[in-house]
């Protein structure tokens, strides 16, 4: 005679579909979990980009006034040799030992033309230096950096931080270095249309504070 168990699966059933359950609850919950998260990151992300852009905004307005500024030297550079300041004792602007310097230099010139250049190159940054200084009026946290003597200014260098006025932690460093009149003069000779008084050597966003992520 064979025997045979008899086995009762009845309760199998039931517990395959809580585990299905279970696996099909703990699926969606992390798919809603990476879904709220995505989502939160995105929105951070696009007040970084809003902000920042913002900022980016307003450096480029900082450097288009810095730049009417020094259209502004530029065009009082040129026009000291134009006027025939050169031949006089004494000029509005310039202190006596700068002019009697030019005057005397000019007379005594091998290579006037060489020596009208870099003249102007020393006038250039000479009015340079005080037309930057009314950045300060608008933007007053610029600073302007004269390399040289108080006499023969030789190089400008310009740093801001500008902060976004709603957004405190969100901070956009600029520094810029003003080339001298002869190398803007040379760019356009070689055909470079485009090439500008300034170079921007830095321009960096920051923030004060970690972003939530």
């Amino acid at each position: 005679m064979v025997s045979r168990v008899i086995k009762d699966e009845k309760g199998s059933t039931s517990i395959l579909i809580v585990l299905m359950m279970i696996v099909l609850v703990s699926i969606g919950y992390f798919a809603i979990t990476v879904a709220s998260a995505n989502t939160r990151l995105g929105i951070v992300t696009l007040d970084w980009n809003r902000n920042f852009y913002y900022l980016d905004g307003q450096g480029e307005r900082f450097i288009a006034h810095m730049d009417t500024l020094l259209l502004e030297a530029q065009r009082l550079a040129n026009g000291y040799f134009e006027n025939g300041f050169q031949h006089r004792f004494t000029h509005e602007d310039l202190p006596v030992e700068i002019q009697t310097l030019i005057r005397e230099g000019y007379g005594a010139a091998a290579n006037r033309a060489a020596f009208v250049e870099e003249t102007i190159d020393m006038l250039f940054f000479f009015y340079a230096d005080r037309e930057l200084s009314r950045l300060s009026e608008i933007y007053p946290g610029v600073i302007i950096s004269a390399l040289g003597d108080d006499f023969n200014v030789r190089g400008i260098i310009c740093d801001i931080t500008l902060v976004h006025p709603e957004v405190p932690e969100y901070h956009l460093s600029i520094t810029v270095s003003v080339l001298s009149h002869s190398a803007f003069r040379h760019e356009h000779r070689m055909g470079n249309t485009d090439a500008t008084r300034y170079r921007i050597t830095g321009w960096l966003k920051w923030q004060t504070a970690a972003g939530e992520y």
